[in-house]
C-alpha cells in the first residue's frame, strides 16, 4: 500500500490537512469581476505548509478558463522568465502570432518578416498582457519563497506599472517572514503593505488526531498523543506519519 504521507517539501501528499478557510480566502481575494487585491503573500516558518497551499490555489485557478497560471522561480531573472513562460502558452501562442509581436531580440521565439523586434522586456510584456486583456484571458503568477534580491525587486516594481495600467495580472508569492518584510521595506515596493498577508499557523491538534487515528486505527488517547508531537506543523505531521506508515508502528 501506498504510503499516504511525503517527505518532500512542497509536494502534495495523499494524507493532508486541509486549509480551507485560509485557500478560499486567498481564491475570494483575486477572484471576481472586481478583486479586493491583486497581489496576496502567505508567510510562515519552514514546514508550514506555504508551498502546498500555494500549489493547491495554482491548481484551482489552473480548472478556471479565464485564467492563465505562470510559476516562476526567484533564482532566475523573473522579468524574462515571465516573458517566455507567457510567450509560450499553449493558450496564448496564436494570440501573440496573430498580433505580430516579435520578441527575437530577446531571444524569444522567432523573426517575423517585416516587423521589426522588440528590443525592451518591459515593454514587450506590456504588449502580450494587452493582447491577452483583448481576449478577457486573465494571469496569476505564483513565486514561491520569494527572496528580496534584485530581480524580485525589479520584477515587483514592474508588476506594480502593470497593475497602475489596469492589467488582468495577479501575484502570489509565499516567503518567509523575513523576506517577505524585507521586501515590503524596499523603499519602491511599500505597495506590498495593502496586499493581504496569509499567515500560516499551526495546524489544529484535534485534526491532526482525527487524521492519524483514521490511517493506523490507534485509540483516540493515542492518536492525541501522536498528534502532539507534531506540535501542529505540517511537514511533523507528514515526517511522523510517513515513518510510522514505514515501519508499521504504532
Amino acid at each position: 500500500m501506498t504510503n499516504p504521507f511525503s517527505l518532500t517539501f512542497g509536494k502534495e501528499p495523499l494524507s493532508i490537512i486541509d486549509r480551507e478557510i485560509q485557500k478560499l480566502e486567498i481564491i475570494q481575494n483575486l477572484q471576481g469581476e472586481n478583486p479586493s487585491t491583486q497581489v496576496c503573500m502567505i508567510t510562515g516558518v519552514r514546514g508550514s505548509g506555504k508551498t502546498v497551499l500555494l500549489t493547491e490555489i495554482a491548481k484551482y485557478f489552473r480548472t478556471q478558463k479565464d485564467y492563465v497560471v505562470i510559476d516562476l522561480t526567484p533564482e532566475r531573472n523573473l522579468l524574462e522568465s515571465f516573458a517566455s513562460e507567457l510567450y509560450n502558452y499553449t493558450e496564448l501562442v496564436e494570440i501573440f502570432h496573430k498580433a505580430k509581436i516579435n520578441l527575437s531580440f530577446l531571444g524569444i521565439g522567432l523573426a517575423i518578416d517585416g516587423v521589426p523586434p522588440i528590443t525592451d522586456i518591459g515593454v514587450a510584456i506590456s504588449r502580450m498582457l494587452e493582447h491577452i486583456q483583448k481576449k478577457g484571458k486573465k494571469v496569476l503568477i505564483t513565486i514561491d519563497e520569494a527572496v528580496c534580491n534584485a530581480s524580485m525587486r525589479e520584477f515587483v516594481s514592474m508588476f506594480q506599472i502593470y497593475m497602475r495600467r489596469d492589467y488582468p495580472i495577479f501575484l502570489l508569492m509565499t516567503g518567509l517572514h523575513e523576506n517577505i518584510y524585507e521586501l515590503q521595506n524596499e523603499k519602491t515596493l511599500t505597495f506590498l503593505y495593502r496586499a493581504p498577508r496569509i499567515e500560516m499557523t499551526p495546524l489544529n491538534i484535534g485534526m491532526i488526531a482525527n487524521s492519524y487515528q483514521e490511517i493506523f486505527g490507534l485509540e483516540e488517547d493515542d492518536s492525541v498523543l501522536m498528534a502532539k508531537e507534531t506540535k501542529g506543523y505540517p511537514f511533523a505531521y507528514q515526517t511522523l506519519g510517513y515513518i510510522c506508515f514505514r515501519d508499521q508502528i504504532p
